[in-house]
């Protein structure tokens, strides 16, 4: 009697904890998936997936592919700007290949390609038009930024220096080398916008594949965006200001050893290898022991400094920053250690402030329409004492002299100034030599100067890394100003009802002046110094010149354009490159200059050989009653950098 009630209660128990385990299972699926853009079969990034009816949601990566919690019978209802909405009902399936196709709504919009317009419907290639105006939620010093998340097999990563234009890769990585896609603004290819405006911008076009971008030759192997700025459409004058004020905030870096932490996982690996009571892991096998000091000069590496000792009398201190070039200098510098610990992510990081003001001028009138803006932008990075600042003003006309001769102009002009920065998106940039110093080095010395890892061997004390302070202080003279004259002017002709001629001379001017500072490390272990100022000075053109034949009509239930082109380029440049040495006080900023160098040098000075290029194209689309697409496409470049066959 008692076995048969202990089976069934155990039976019991049994089907109790299977429906338990078949509710958690069926509340907590993990649903994944890869959603494809129709179009050009590429993967979306930044779609978003949300369970119908409820706050979940998910958001594609650069893959395409999303995780979400789901059961069966949910409906994910997926979208992405441009495209229709997909719904998807969860059923046994955990993995889902959604596709997504664009918006019927979208199919008729006129957008900007190779050299000509195209209804949407009427592409061959694979094209994606960015809403220029969902940008604008995105506040960005430059508009590559803003193309993250915006348009399918487009991937934007950014390195968080103000300033630097983020690093675009259409449908990934195709070269050894060069990844860049080509830029085209109004008509003048170029290799970046980093200076254009965001809000100057009307509309802009990426073209993903050969058939959509073959028109612009070899230039086009990594893609093109397509962009066209704009110029006035209200009638009469309008006068528009766009602008805001924000901050960026740093956040929280990783959570790493604090000093005791360090020295109990150095002091566990040493006395698991036999080398307990090996300099600079103190302690007698039990646990290690914090120096009260980690450096003093004169004092042997790996010698236990503690309070009291007389190498550390502050009276000994001595650093004479007029003697730091001198050769044989070796100041006296005590450094206490930080025994909770720095954190060095906070140490040079800050909630960054950015700002940026627009105005706006424009009007349209019977056969001139115009646009004047102009835009201040100022961001701080979030690393202490980075900036940019930027000063761009454009001028967009057009008149009609006759009936059916248009002439008129798009013109940039920008001035940029900032201190110089590395790249934070690698091993040498500064966010990440805040995750190499050691937790027990302090900033500063204990009579103000930077600390740093001076005493150590390189293997069991303080490392080699350097003091990210430091680093940010000694270049926070460094600049970099930049001057900039983009755009071109253009004329078209009517010639008869269907065919247009226009011509395009239009190009890049660029200066720009940088200029370092010296420094000399003397609290590095290494003994890095760099005694030479250097300020380099460079200028370079673009010149572009384009001829374009089109023909347009339709017949029927045919339509076609044909295109044809004949482009021409050159680009020269000079630089001019100078550097000193041997200054005689090194703290003083505004003495050290090419001049007062004792060693001043040349270190280089070239004159560019002018390169050419010239370019024939021509291109035909057809339509057959709005359902039978052709695109045929040719170009030939001739290079100056080849031989004459």
């Amino acid at each position: 009697m008692l076995y048969t009630l202990l089976l069934r209660q155990r039976k019991l128990c049994m089907l109790l904890f299977c429906m338990l385990s078949s509710l958690i299972i069926n509340a907590q699926t993990r649903i994944t998936g890869k959603v494809t853009a129709s179009d050009d079969k590429q993967p979306v990034i930044g779609a978003s997936v949300k369970v119908q009816g409820s706050s979940t949601g998910s958001v594609t990566g650069a893959d395409g592919t999303f995780a979400i919690n789901a059961k069966s019978g949910d409906v994910l209802v997926v979208t992405f700007i441009g495209y229709q909405v997909q719904n998807i009902t969860v059923g046994s399936a955990t993995n889902y290949n959604v596709t997504i196709s664009p918006s019927v709504s979208t199919l008729n919009e006129v957008v900007v390609t190779g050299y000509s317009s195209q209804r949407k419907k009427d592409i061959t290639g694979a094209v994606t038009v960015v809403n220029v105006s969902d940008t604008k939620s995105q506040p960005a010093a430059d508009a590559t930024s803003q193309l993250q998340g915006r348009a399918s097999g487009v991937t934007v990563i950014q390195n968080g220096v103000p300033g630097s234009a983020a690093t675009v890769r259409i449908r990934g990585v195709g070269s050894f080398s060069n990844n860049n896609p080509l830029y085209v603004v109004d008509g003048v290819q170029t290799g970046d916008i980093n200076g254009l405006n965001p809000n100057d911008i009307e509309s802009m076009t990426v073209l993903k594949d050969a058939a959509s971008a073959s028109v612009y030759g070899v230039n086009a192997s990594n893609g093109v965006i397509v962009i066209t700025t704009k110029k006035g459409k209200k009638s009469g004058v309008n006068v528009t200001y766009d602008g805001y004020y924000g901050s960026s905030n740093p956040g929280k870096g990783f959570d790493l050893l604090n000093s005791q932490e360090t020295a109990n996982l150095l002091f566990l690996a040493r006395k698991n290898g036999g080398f307990t009571n090996e300099k600079g892991v103190y302690g007698t096998g039990v646990s290690p022991v914090l120096p009260d000091y980690l450096f003093a000069t004169g004092v042997p590496n790996g010698t236990l400094l503690k309070e009291g000792n007389p190498m550390v009398d502050p009276a000994r201190y001595g650093l004479d920053y007029k003697k730091l070039g001198d050769s044989g200098y070796n100041p006296t510098i005590i450094v206490k250690a930080n025994k909770e610990g720095t954190n060095w992510y906070d140490e040079v990081t800050r909630n960054a402030p950015l700002q940026s003001h627009n105005i706006t001028l424009s009007g349209n009138n019977e056969g001139t329409r115009f646009l004047f803006s102009g835009n201040y932008l100022n961001q701080d990075a979030i690393t202490v004492g980075q900036f940019f600042k930027r000063y761009t003003a454009r001028m967009n006309s057009e008149f009609n002299i006759l009936k059916k001769v248009r002439i008129g102009e798009n013109l940039q002009v920008r001035s940029s100034e900032s201190n110089l920065n590395v790249n934070n998106n690698n091993e040498a940039g500064i966010i990440a030599q805040t995750y190499r110093p050691m937790a027990i080095v302090p900033v500063y010395t204990i009579n103000g100067d930077f600390a740093g890892n001076k005493g150590g061997d390189g293997f069991d004390t303080w490392g080699n890394s350097k003091n990210p302070v430091a680093v940010l202080s000694r270049t926070k003279g460094d600049r970099n100003t930049n001057f900039n004259l983009f755009g071109n002017a253009y004329a078209e002709v009517d010639i008869f009802k269907h065919l247009t001629v226009r011509t395009s001379i239009g190009g890049n001017l660029n200066t720009a002046n940088n200029s370092t500072l010296p420094f000399i490390e003397y609290e590095h272990n290494e003994n890095t110094a760099n005694t030479t100022y250097t300020d380099n000075y460079f200028k370079n053109q673009n010149y572009l010149w384009t001829n374009l034949l089109t023909y347009k009509n339709t017949l029927g239930k045919h339509d076609f354009t044909v295109l044809a082109g004949e482009e021409a380029s050159k680009f020269t440049g000079r630089q001019i490159n100078g550097a000193a040495s041997g200054f005689f006080n090194y703290a003083n900023t505004p003495y050290v200059n090419l001049q007062n160098g004792n060693v001043p040098t040349l270190n280089n000075s070239n004159i560019y050989i002018p390169t050419t290029t010239n370019s024939y194209f021509g291109k035909v689309d057809y339509a057959f009653d709005g359902k039978y697409l052709l695109s045929a496409t040719l170009r030939r470049d001739g290079s100056s950098k080849f031989g004459a066959d």
